[in-house]
């Protein structure tokens, strides 16, 4: 769930500029294509924002400059059958910049779609962001349709031509015809060299619109819009006298939203130029601040006055900022600490292992682990006493503790942590229908916990809910964070 709040003296300015402010006529696109005389076609593509291009425009609407729409393009997204993350990553980064995104749309493959997405929405707003159709197949017709809206041809973007037949003779891969197609871009644009995958980026400008083209992969999109894309818009606001606001995201573990939603009542009162937004990403709440005056000088120093605040407020909750993630503050922590760490999971059968491995360089701290799925395991590799797991159980603490301390001896890490629990049986968390309870069984959701070092071991016990991949994201979560306030 996302939250927004504003300041109360920002709202009520807000409101008094839209009661003294007269409301605008509004025409159809049709109406205004046949207002302007045109056919619909679009300029020409130009490097520069401000050159005068050739051609007929299509309907012309002052939008302000912030207006953005965000477009994907694809039957596979149309259809739900892959997640639009892009329009996600797209509009978080834009409202940083200073945006504002007044579309999202999602389009089919279909030309006649695509062309029609395109203008109407270049009458509509000032930037025109789209992902996908940029690939090698027949039905990645994306630079085409520009190609045909504008009038132009296409052409080979030549560096990327040459990373390809680089990248495709290293892998011992044949290129074939239809590969040519993916490193097309029209005559005249901006090309974006695409350092994660093949297919470049473009730029163009249809109408008074700016128009930016990216790969539908995310992590080539990605890549394309930080590296090129956003320095460009950034620049464009600043060129139209609307500074870049100043943003910081707080990064939460172990505190509810509405825990923390109530912990900062009132924080930025008084600020009018001051905003809050909340998001959960389960395990994780996230909470953002951003300020925009005239100055962004200004901005930064009214940031860093709520930034004061709000530490004092949610204290050790706050585990990073920004770009940092929980893995890479876990493995800072345990860098920093000169300390190693091992793992012994259960329910979890990795996952933690896998989460504190996703960051580079975690070779420097962590040793490795060991998926005790089976008490066989537990008994024969970490060297739990079988009378232990017929007294107490796999899922006890007892167990966890065994599992943490034979894990530690068979590793000599600095920690080790050991994970034990029920994850349920369903993906939805839900009990199968004739499931009956049976007295003093442990709930779907129970984990166990166990940390071995230098000190004593110690073990506690957490119940978490959702569904199955809910529970072992939390457990190797909280194994985690664990081992990072061990040394805190």
């Amino acid at each position: 769930m996302s939250k927004f709040r504003r300041s109360t003296a920002s709202e009520v300015q807000k409101l008094n500029q839209r009661a003294a402010a007269p409301s605008p006529t509004r025409k159809s696109p049709v109406a205004r294509s046949k207002a302007a005389g045109t056919s619909g076609k679009a300029v020409a593509i130009v490097a520069k924002v401000d050159d005068a291009p050739s051609g007929v425009p299509v309907a012309k609407v002052k939008a302000a400059p912030g207006a953005v729409a965000i477009l994907a393009i694809g039957d596979e997204v149309l259809r739900g059958e892959i997640e639009n993350s892009n329009a996600a990553f797209l509009a978080d980064r834009l409202f940083d910049a200073g945006y504002e995104v007044r579309v999202h749309r999602v389009v089919s493959d279909a030309p006649e779609d695509i062309r029609a997405a395109l203008e109407d929405l270049a009458a509509q707003v000032s930037v025109i962001v789209a992902t996908g159709g940029l690939g090698p197949t027949d039905d990645d017709r994306t630079v085409d349709v520009v190609c045909d809206l504008l009038g132009v041809k296409t052409t080979d973007h030549v560096a990327s031509l040459d990373a390809m037949k680089q990248r495709f003779s290293a892998h011992g891969f044949a290129l074939t015809p239809n590969n040519l197609r993916q490193v097309r871009v029209p005559e005249g644009a901006v090309a974006f060299p695409n350092s994660a995958g093949i297919a470049p980026g473009f730029c163009v400008r249809i109408g008074e619109a700016e128009a930016y083209f990216l790969p539908g992969i995310p992590r080539e999109m990605e890549s394309i819009f930080l590296t090129h894309c956003m320095p460009r818009l950034v620049a464009r606001m600043s060129a139209h006298g609307v500074p870049k606001a100043a943003v910081r995201t707080f990064h939460v573990y172990g505190m509810g939203e509405s825990h923390i939603d109530h912990r900062l009542v009132g924080l930025i009162d008084n600020i009018p130029d001051a905003t809050l937004h909340f998001r959960t990403a389960s395990p994780e709440n996230h909470v953002k601040v951003v300020v925009r005056t005239n100055d962004f000088a200004k901005s930064q120093a009214v940031l860093e006055q709520v930034d004061h605040e709000l530490r004092k407020r949610i204290g050790q909750g706050i585990y990073g900022i920004d770009g940092e993630t929980f893995p890479m503050v876990v493995g800072n922590t345990l860098r920093e600490a000169k300390a190693t760490l091992a793992l012994a999971e259960s329910c979890t059968a990795g996952y933690a292992g896998q989460l504190i491995t996703s960051e580079p360089g975690s070779s420097d701290f962590f040793l490795g682990g060991v998926m005790a799925y089976a008490n066989d395991i537990k008994v024969n590799m970490l060297g739990v006493n079988a009378e232990l797991l017929t007294e107490h159980g796999a899922v006890s603490e007892p167990c966890a503790r065994a599992m943490a301390e034979g894990l530690r001896k068979l590793t000599n890490a600095t920690i080790a942590v050991a994970i034990t629990g029920i994850a349920g049986s369903k993906m939805d968390g839900r009990p199968a229908p004739t499931a009956v309870r049976v007295p003093g069984e442990k709930p779907a959701g129970t984990v166990c916990f166990g940390v071995a070092g230098s000190r004593p071991t110690k073990s506690s016990t957490k119940l978490f809910s959702g569904d199955r991949e809910r529970i072992r994201k939390a457990a190797a979560y909280c194994a985690l964070e664990m081992a990072r306030r061990y040394f805190m």
